[in-house]
């Protein structure tokens, strides 16, 4: 006898059952953990089945698990549980296809997985979806605003990423130091050539830098020169093209634009570019490069304080209270809808405010040596809140050449966040459909800054960056720019 199953178990059944019989199926459109078809009748059925009323988590693999109306793989789906989320184990059991399915029960819906992708778990239910790491993003310790040494606990990203965060409360910092796995000490230098950090690199294993390692960090005294990386404008990776046509270049209808290089960093066409205007939602791909310098994409972030409710008439992403996404989730909900939500829960996921994001912020600028300054990390802005067109074509360059990530994030038309729910998600920039061979990056609009554009795109191994803003015509007008750059100008 398997006794009397408890009350939660009686109720969810009975909601499997009427979700069946009445047809009523929500859909989460998502990748899922599928099951493969196997010939065998039990080729999948080990061990013993899990304990009604006891909690298992999924176990998926970064997949979510389809949760079905009846045993058996062509059954109708109810939900995707996502991985790592944990589910009431009701009383029964069946097996069909080749698996052992269970009857589960997941936030009122109830239905029927394959039980080898569950597991039992013995912690408070819910706990294990949302796992944030138990270090948090940036620099925890003692940095030093005038000058000498701090010891600090780095929570995880680039070099680049330290340096932003130490400038950001007064530390320019010379060198940084951790332990070697083997012992001894290995540093850092910024702004020294590559083959003289390549012990460091030896040591950490590559750009990032785990969450939770100890660094003895070496600042300058006040008043020094912010000496650049070398990372954060990307060095020339070949010659500026040639100018070879005779066209005339086009006249947008923008207040300002511009379009450069990628491989040199060269203007190729100015109007205005340097001019601070307002960039409306462009500010994202700088909060995006901070999230990717400073924070590990991989790591849960619970949302506490951001609600897209009590921003009516905003381009959000989603997220409410109670949330959890992944970084990497987040970085799709802030540049594909070009959430104000997820910029918010960005920022103080790595900085801990807003105000100290905002200082890191404008730290990378002065850092890079761009004009650009800001008041927030969604660009809905302020007066005090401003970048130029050139600012913008650099900061997309430096986005699009240091992450691979961010590459593919600007390039995807669609996303489907999988985390604490599904959130499906499509990309607001048109140009990405309106332009051969376009490849991003960034749409911004407000009633102050207009229609503001970064678009990127490559032919013949070249990219080439047009910013145009507050242009009714945004599309067609960079569109045109790249157009024109491409057709007079030769790469050698």
């Amino acid at each position: 006898m398997l006794g009397r199953p408890p009350r939660r178990a009686l109720s969810a059944l009975l909601i499997a059952c009427l979700l069946t019989a009445s047809g009523i199926v929500p859909f989460a459109q998502t990748v899922a953990a599928e099951p493969a078809r196997e010939s065998g009748v039990h080729a999948q059925v080990v061990g013993n089945p899990l304990v009604p009323g006891s909690t298992a988590i999924v176990v998926g693999d970064g997949d979510c698990l389809r949760l079905r109306a009846n045993p058996g793989l062509d059954a109708t789906r109810v939900d995707c549980i996502p991985d790592g989320r944990t589910v009431l184990v009701l009383p029964s059991v069946v097996e069909a296809d080749g698996y052992r399915w269970q009857l589960v029960e997941w936030r009122g819906s109830a239905g029927w997985a394959a039980d080898v992708f569950l597991a039992p778990y013995d912690g408070p239910p819910e706990t294990a979806a949302c796992r944030p790491a138990s270090t948090r993003p940036g620099l925890a310790g003692s940095v030093p605003s005038r000058g000498g040494l701090g010891l600090v606990m780095w929570g995880g990203g680039t070099t680049a990423g330290i340096e932003t965060a130490a400038l950001a409360r007064d530390c320019t910092l010379t060198s940084v130091w951790a332990t070697q796995p083997g012992g001894g000490m290995v540093g850092y230098r910024f702004g020294a050539p590559a083959f003289v950090n390549a012990p460091w690199y030896a040591a950490i294993g590559g750009q990032t830098i785990p969450a939770g390692t100890p660094m003895m960090l070496v600042c300058d005294p006040p008043g020094s020169a912010i000496t650049t990386t070398g990372v954060a404008i990307p060095s020339p990776s070949g010659p500026a093209p040639v100018l070879v046509g005779n066209e005339t270049p086009p006249e947008p209808d923008a207040l300002a634009a511009v379009v450069v290089d990628e491989d040199s960093g060269a203007v190729l066409y100015e109007y205005n570019a340097y001019d601070p205007l307002p960039p409306a939602s462009l500010t994202k791909i700088v909060t995006a490069i901070l999230a990717l310098e400073g924070s590990i994409v991989s790591d849960w972030v619970p949302v506490t304080d951001v609600d897209y409710r009590r921003m009516p008439g905003s381009s959000v992403m989603g997220i409410v209270p109670g949330d959890c996404f992944t970084m990497r989730d987040l970085l799709y909900g802030l540049m594909l809808p070009s959430g104000n939500d997820a910029a918010l829960a960005i920022a103080r996921h790595v900085a801990g405010s807003d105000e100290a994001f905002v200082a890191q912020m404008n730290a990378l600028m002065r850092k890079m040596g761009l004009a650009a300054r800001f008041t927030d990390p969604h660009g809905l802005g302020s007066r005090q809140h401003n970048m130029s067109a050139y600012d913008i074509a650099m900061v997309s360059r430096y986005a699009m050449t240091q992450f691979p990530l961010f590459r593919e994030i600007v390039a995807e038309r669609s996303w489907t966040a999988v985390g604490d729910r599904d959130l499906s998600m499509f990309n607001v920039n048109s140009f990405l459909t309106q332009f051969d061979a376009s490849d991003g990056v960034k749409t911004g609009f407000t009633g102050e800054a207009g229609r503001t554009l970064s678009a990127s795109a490559t032919r013949n191994g070249h990219r080439v960056y047009a910013v145009v803003l507050n242009d009714n015509d945004r599309y067609a007008d960079a569109g045109d720019l790249i157009d024109w750059a491409f057709r007079n100008h030769t790469w050698e």
